[in-house]
């Protein structure tokens, strides 16, 4: 190619990368979350300063001196240092899981006023009253919806009254069943129209009616994912323990799960499509359209903000149910199996199975660091393999109400083909 072609070129591209980076005015909107953001993260702070331990120390292993001789310099010796690999000290900040909690209802404060996060909602979403809750052992009475001092091991399968009448008061602060699981959070009962119109495989739109559940506030991080596994797979470890654990297949969330509930005596699984969906909606249209990118920001880490990895849990501003990055972070693992469309979909939302379940492809939800605020949509559906591990693949937990874990669906292949 002729010079002046390539310079051409080269001016012509650098106009329009400089046309892509300019940046719009910052909307009122979203100015008011930023200041919520840094409002709530200072206050939190200087109520729970961080409290830093040293998990593993700082490693510097001590320089070499290569040595070679030269037969161009007749045969003298030269010697070069090489400097020895350095380690940074592995640390954890002890105060990090109350200053969040603190920083989470703060947040919900000022943009839900807390109370009326139910009230204000639609009427079926209104909190439903279990009535066969058994009485509860004593480890789980005392135990409160801070979760601070949870029991290691937690032998009862269900919710106990007094828990439940925690959650209904502050159901966005969520409970802790033990030390090292994901705090829950109530998912009140009712039902909404799932799926959109955006793309074929999210239709036909469909009522969908859901009783309650508990769903983690926040996607499993890489300390409770160690905890029970024994080991982290993340690639980002220098993150930290408070950040998503990543490079988890389905099939390893599902053995992750059989562990978690083997120590605990509960009932965690994957939450459903359509639980996922609900949760994520917390009685509110999606905010990932395009022309809401610049609130989006507020509530999400996406290929805009995220500096092209993951970041700690709860760090944007949760929605109406206190869930955080229920969009964005890292893509989330549910039971379903992939189904072309929501044709024969159940319509309690139960996760869509097929008969060789290891051999089918199966949902995420949500979106990643990685993606554009499109694949954040709430509505948008991804799959790949039960076996496929990336960097941006991670999980949420689930957990019924009920000692049972629910049955899942066996859908019909006629109605439905699978992918």
């Amino acid at each position: 190619m002729k010079y002046w072609k390539l310079a051409a070129l080269t001016l012509i591209s650098g106009f329009f990368v400089g046309c892509s980076s300019i940046q719009t005015p910052e909307s009122a909107e979203s100015l008011a979350l930023r200041l919520d953001l840094d409002t709530c993260r200072a206050s939190s702070l200087l109520e729970v300063p961080p409290k830093v331990v040293v998990i593993t120390p700082a490693i510097s292993l001590p320089d070499q001196m290569r040595c070679s001789s030269s037969s161009q310099s007749g045969g003298a010796t030269g010697c070069e240092r090489i400097p020895g690999l350095r380690f940074p000290a592995v640390e954890e900040d002890l105060n990090a899981e109350p200053r969040a909690q603190l920083f989470s209802a703060c947040l919900m404060v000022k943009r839900y006023s807390v109370q009326p996060v139910i009230a204000s909602a639609p009427s079926t979403h209104t909190l439903q009253t279990t009535k066969s809750l058994p009485a509860s052992p004593a480890s789980l009475t005392a135990k409160t919806t801070e979760g601070l001092a949870a029991p290691e091991i937690v032998a009862s399968t269900t919710v106990s009254t007094d828990m439940l009448e925690s959650l209904r008061s502050r159901p966005w602060q969520g409970i802790k069943d033990c030390d090292t699981c994901p705090r829950m959070v109530l998912i009140p009962s009712g039902s909404f129209n799932m799926g959109s119109t955006a793309s074929p495989s999210e239709q036909p739109v469909h009522t969908v009616k859901l009783r309650s559940f508990l769903l983690g506030k926040y996607e499993v991080t890489q300390a409770e994912w160690q905890a029970v596994m024994g080991k982290n797979p993340s690639a980002n470890t220098s993150c930290g323990r408070r950040c998503p654990v990543e490079r988890v297949t389905w099939n390893q969330a599902q053995e992750f799960l059989k562990r978690l509930n083997s120590r605990t005596g509960l009932n965690f699984r994957l939450p459903s499509e359509a639980e996922w969906e609900y949760a994520a909606r917390a009685g509110q249209d999606t905010r990932a359209q395009d022309e809401a990118f610049q609130t989006l920001k507020n509530f999400a880490w996406y290929n805009g903000n995220s500096g092209g990895e993951a970041h700690p849990v709860g760090q944007k501003i949760p929605n109406a149910f206190g869930l955080h990055d229920m969009q964005g972070n890292v893509w989330e693992w549910v039971e379903d199996a992939q189904y072309d469309n929501y044709q024969g979909a159940h319509p309690a939302g139960l996760a869509r199975q097929v008969s060789s379940p290891k051999q089918e492809k199966r949902i995420l939800r949500g979106g990643s660091y990685f993606d554009n605020p499109k694949s954040l949509r709430t509505s948008h559906r991804n799959a790949d393999e039960p076996d496929a591990v990336y960097v941006f693949f991670g999980l949420r937990v689930a957990r019924d109400l009920e000692p049972a874990t629910r049955q899942v669906e066996r859908s019909d292949p006629s109605s439905s083909k699978p992918q």
